[in-house]
């Protein structure tokens, strides 16, 4: 009799401290509540009348995680400030090895905690110094290999690293159908009425310096005033300059048909030869001819040469000393020619090359997408943040720290990446709280209470039942 109310108290024990622990993490980050489950006990043997039997008390049958989906707070103010919204969890090693990979999958951890931070190597990491993985991704953000095992630390680098040279350089651009016509052979960079319109954009050399790619475009009159006729399509002459020195366009044969010489003594480049390119449209304002049809900035080594004797054309020289002779630029300006529009910017220009640029921020979007934000303007992907799911997260082995390891309950870790499927997306700059509710708590802990006072009145009644017993003369 007396082990019957002895299992209630142990019973009523282990209910208070699954309810202490639960309001002792109330404000542990990413915590998941547990919840004491019991059965009853009976002795039955063959000979035993069920429909009498009593049962001889209760036992735990386990302590179970609930894995509910905890608040999201507001903005933290830190963009490390990691939260899951959904189902899934993050992936953690414990230490790198000796090729900066983490350690075998089996060692990796789980957690729905997502308070990192960055350590002195540049590594984001918990608290405890775990390591957060992520994957790497291909050119449209996807995982290259969505498993557990292919998964590294996140190293986060104050610079860019070395500087890329330009390759390629675009634009986009609205010539004026009604500009004026203007003789070629007058041009002079200094005297803005000699061309008709004039734009920039910036390109970088080896050594990641930036240079100013300066274009000047002139409506020549070399076709007459009947500008719109499909017959005499109105012609444009384009040159361009780097720092304000001429650079020649170089044509694969070298035939100089782009060429012209300034011939107005009143130009402050009179007697200058300039290599560009030339554009004709049509009536639709689209470009019916372009030559060359390759633009390229000569260069002295590389596969566009200045022509004999040009050699003060070429970018290296425009750019100065130090940099690569060799340098290979080509560029890829879309044109078009409308009446109702000015002389415009219809695409934004692009620079395939950059400078090293500082870190200034670091951001992560709902799809779990590290970005890193430098000084020269480059945004770098650096990886995807990992998550996991399982089949039976309940079945999941609690270690300490907020963080679970898999086991044969759980099952193995199913690989996810954020946003889809039934991850769930992470949110930068927020955490998750505990799925504690404190009021619900406050109550558990009361009814706690009372079936421990309860099971020891019970077990007092039956030593005084006993004491009577004894106690009969």
């Amino acid at each position: 009799m007396f082990g019957i109310s002895l299992s209630g108290l142990n019973a009523s024990q282990k209910y208070l401290d699954v309810t202490s622990n639960n309001i002792a993490n109330v404000n542990t980050v990413g915590f998941k509540r547990s919840r004491a489950e019991f059965s009853d006990i009976y002795s039955n043997m063959i000979f035993t009348n069920s429909k009498v039997a009593t049962g001889v008390g209760v036992v735990t049958a386990t302590v179970a995680q609930q894995f509910q989906q905890g608040t999201l707070t507001g903005d933290t103010g830190n963009n490390l400030d990691l939260a899951i919204n959904g189902t899934g969890f993050f992936v953690l090693s414990p230490d790198l090895n000796s090729t900066d990979k983490l350690t075998p999958a089996q060692d990796r951890t789980y957690t729905r905690a997502g308070d990192f931070e960055v350590n002195n190597k540049g590594y984001v990491v918990t608290p405890q110094g775990d390591y957060l993985q992520v994957y790497d991704v291909d050119e449209d953000n996807v995982a290259i290999n969505l498993d557990i095992g292919s998964t590294h630390a996140l190293q986060i680098p104050s610079t860019t690293g070395a500087p890329k040279a330009t390759t390629e350089l675009t634009i986009g651009l609205n010539l004026p159908a009604n500009a004026d016509h203007l003789t070629v052979t007058s041009f002079d960079p200094k005297d803005s009425s000699t061309y008709t319109a004039s734009t920039s954009q910036s390109m970088h050399d080896s050594l990641g310096g930036a240079h100013t790619l300066t274009y000047y475009f002139i409506k020549s009159t070399d076709n007459g005033t009947d500008n719109y006729s499909s017959t005499n399509p109105t012609k444009w002459y384009a040159l361009t300059f780097v720092d304000g020195n001429p650079v020649d366009i170089s044509t694969d044969s070298a035939t100089g048909t782009t060429d012209f010489t300034v011939t107005d003594t009143n130009s402050s480049v009179y007697g200058e030869t300039y290599y560009g390119f030339n554009l004709t449209f049509d009536t639709s304002g689209q470009v019916s001819n372009m030559d060359p049809d390759a633009l390229f900035l000569v260069n002295d080594t590389s596969s566009h040469t200045p022509l004999a004797g040009r050699s003060n054309y070429s970018l290296l020289y425009a750019m100065g000393g130090g940099v690569d002779g060799g340098q290979n630029v080509h560029l890829a300006p879309t044109f078009t020619q409308y009446g109702s529009a000015n002389f415009s910017i219809s695409t934004t220009p692009t620079d395939d090359g950059y400078s090293t640029g500082l870190l200034t921020n670091i951001q992560v979007n709902d799809d779990g997408l590290f970005q890193a934000s430098y000084t020269n303007g480059r945004i770098n992907v650096l990886g995807k943040v990992a998550m996991a799911n399982f089949i039976n997260p309940q079945g999941l082995t609690k270690i300490g720290d907020t963080q679970w390891k898999a086991s044969i309950d759980s099952g193995e870790p199913i690989a996810l990446e954020a946003n889809q499927g039934v991850a769930g997306t992470v949110k930068g700059a927020n955490l998750e709280n505990a799925n504690v509710d404190l009021a619900n708590q406050m109550v558990d802990l009361i009814v706690a209470q009372r079936s421990y006072q309860a099971n020891a009145q019970a077990l007092q009644t039956q030593n005084t039942v006993f004491d009577a017993i004894l106690n009969v003369r």
